[in-house]
């Protein structure tokens, strides 16, 4: 089915994700390039990189010169940022944050580093579209196999059986999977629209030309969620394998650069802002929790039409039908009374006059009126043509037709 605000679309759309294939992931980058090996940080800079820290993986300098401070061999990561990683020699200084030093770059464009399936590693963070981060509130959003076996999910990050998920779209399974098992997942709804006035709010910081991360008031999708400025000018986001501005990962917003001192930092959430119902104009119209139709301080409402109206006024509805001379629709005025609606212009007929329609006094009439709860609808009241219950003891029955009664199409003429 199709929710409100979205178009109706049967099949796949953008809820539904084939995860990318986790059992093997290789980095390849410049070992010889100081932008993006950096012997200050020791840093290796890959743009929204897929590592986590405790990650065992392979080091290789592709045929050149290795990184002064590693060779081709086994080391584990330490997530320095969303776009940087260190190194450590082992799982305790990874968690530590003991990072090797990288005292010279190495020579060669093509050195890697490869995490896999590797009997050790249980945790790999779930992407699809070939580096894009899954957007993963709640483990039974995906759907993992192991060796063609459906994996239980379970939502913490310690899972006895089956898979859970940790904070930034991690998987952890229960058991670490080998390098022989064969994997496949998909992703059930990264994210639905919210119909929230406060989806458009807006978070401000101020740059200190250290800070690079800014933590948001709310989860946004990906950067393309939030609009962020520096002084008023616009940032563009980072997008998989194109570094920008700035890159977001659940509520956590993460600059290339910091920003600098003093720098107005602004953070607008692009999403759905619903009608409110505050305000003097009176033009937005909400509903109640028991489904009644209001608008802000009880204003007029006004339809599409030929100047129809109707002014809210408490639990009353008035209803007036401006312009042209005779007719529903045109010219007359229905107003609330005891007994139902009523006409009460020159155009129409009310309750006091209404007995004189009834008994034949000659004069025509035109309008909708209700009497007693009935509705009559009649292009020209004269004689004794009328729908309705007694009305003044002039009804016998609860239908009095004095003529012939035709059907027209949709209308009935008496």
């Amino acid at each position: 089915m199709s929710y409100l605000g979205n178009r109706p679309a049967t099949g796949d759309n953008n809820s539904f994700k084939i995860l990318d294939d986790i059992t093997s992931h290789t980095l390849t980058f410049d070992g010889s390039s100081s932008s993006v090996v950096s012997t200050v940080d020791n840093t290796v800079t890959a743009h929204n990189h897929r590592f986590l820290t405790g990650q065992r993986v392979t080091y290789n300098d592709g045929g050149g010169t290795a990184i002064t401070g590693l060779s081709d061999g086994v080391y584990y990561v330490i997530k320095h940022g969303h776009n940087t990683i260190q190194l450590a020699a082992n799982a305790s200084d990874a968690a530590s944050g003991a990072a090797i030093n990288l005292s010279a770059l190495g020579a060669g464009t093509a050195h890697t580093l490869n995490v896999a399936f590797d009997g050790v590693n249980t945790k790999f963070r779930a992407t699809y579209s070939s580096g894009t981060k899954a957007g993963i509130r709640r483990a039974a959003q995906l759907q993992v196999s192991i060796n063609g076996v459906i994996q239980q999910p379970q939502d913490n990050a310690t899972p006895t059986t089956g898979f859970g998920i940790d904070v930034d779209s991690i998987i952890v399974f229960s058991q670490a999977p080998i390098s022989t098992d064969i994997f496949w997942g998909s992703l059930v709804a990264s994210n639905f629209p919210t119909f929230d006035i406060s989806d458009n709010d807006t978070d401000t910081f101020t740059g200190d030309n250290s800070a690079v991360s800014f933590t948001l008031s709310k989860d946004p999708k990906d950067a393309r969620n939030v609009l962020v400025t520096l002084d008023g000018v616009v940032q563009y986001p980072s997008s998989p394998g194109v570094t920008k501005a700035y890159d977001v990962s659940q509520n956590v917003l993460t600059f290339t650069s910091a920003p600098a001192l003093g720098v107005d930092i602004s953070v607008r959430h692009i999403g759905f802002a619903g009608p409110s119902l505050s305000g003097s104009n009176g033009g937005s119209v909400g509903i109640t929790s028991a489904g009644n139709l209001i608008n802000a301080d009880a204003k007029t409402l006004n339809f599409i039409g030929l100047g129809n109206t109707f002014a809210v006024r408490g639990n009353i509805v008035d209803i007036s039908i401006a312009g042209g001379s005779s007719g529903a629709g045109a010219g007359g005025t229905f107003a609330v009374s005891s007994t139902g609606i009523h006409t009460a212009s020159s155009v129409g007929v009310n309750t006091t006059a209404l007995s004189d329609a009834l008994v034949g006094s000659g004069s025509s009439f035109q309008g909708m009126y209700v009497s007693n709860g009935m509705v009559i609808m009649d292009n020209t009241l004269n004689g004794n043509h009328y729908i309705g219950t007694a009305f003044n003891g002039l009804m016998a029955g609860p239908v009095n037709i004095d003529g012939v009664l035709t059907i027209d199409g949709n209308y009935v003429v008496v």
